[in-house]
């Protein structure tokens, strides 16, 4: 769907915006891939399903801080599973929609923003946030009947979800749970930021 002047809200990761900037979404990277080709899943180089082999074979599974580390690994790998399944699904059946790979991911409104950056905050994404206000013009695919959270789902199984995702009716009275768009994009203010560099 083209919009133009639109005035939304996002959460940026290890990003440096100032009131002004303008930029251009859509042929670059937006980070969202490189970070699931990037996922390491060991534990001072030790793979984690041989840890977890090992620990439910010899009934030590008392580490709590392992069982946290594998339930991560176990959580992005279904990240990975449904981010790549959603892509070649829009590849193949809606390429004129925005690649959640290129795209800016947006927020309706200042509350649903805050939300998200206090998730960003407790999951502990990036080294850097900001949470701004933007002008965009350009398309933007909107999420509102059907979004995909992490299901545990088989690739297969997930394409099937995607394909729901992309179809879904832009102009349904729903909420928007999120909103993926290219184009041009004009920083108008920063609402917070928050640092864990010292």
């Amino acid at each position: 769907m083209k919009v133009k002047d639109l005035i939304l809200y996002h959460v940026a990761t290890d990003r440096d915006y100032n009131v002004g900037d303008k930029l251009h979404f859509g042929e670059d990277s937006n980070g969202q891939e490189y970070n699931c080709l990037n996922m390491a899943f060991n534990k001072n180089g030790i793979p984690f399903h041989e840890l977890g082999f090992k620990g439910a074979k010899h009934g030590i599974f008392k580490d709590k801080n392992l069982i946290i580390e594998l339930s991560k690994a176990l959580s992005n790998y279904d990240f990975i599973l449904r981010e790549f399944a959603m892509e070649e699904v829009r590849i193949e059946k809606f390429p004129h929609l925005p690649s959640r790979f290129r795209c800016m991911f947006l927020s309706e409104n200042k509350d649903t923003c805050l939300n998200h950056f206090e998730g960003f905050l407790k999951r502990g994404a990036g080294k850097n946030l900001q949470a701004v206000k933007v002008k965009v013009n350009g398309e933007a695919h909107f999420v509102k009947d059907f979004g995909i959270s992490r299901l545990g789902l088989s690739f297969n199984d997930y394409k099937k979800e995607a394909v729901k995702y992309w179809e879904q009716d832009q102009n349904s009275s729903a909420g928007t749970k999120e909103i993926l768009f290219v184009g041009e994009v004009e920083i108008l203010e920063i609402i917070s930021t928050y640092s864990r560099e010292k």
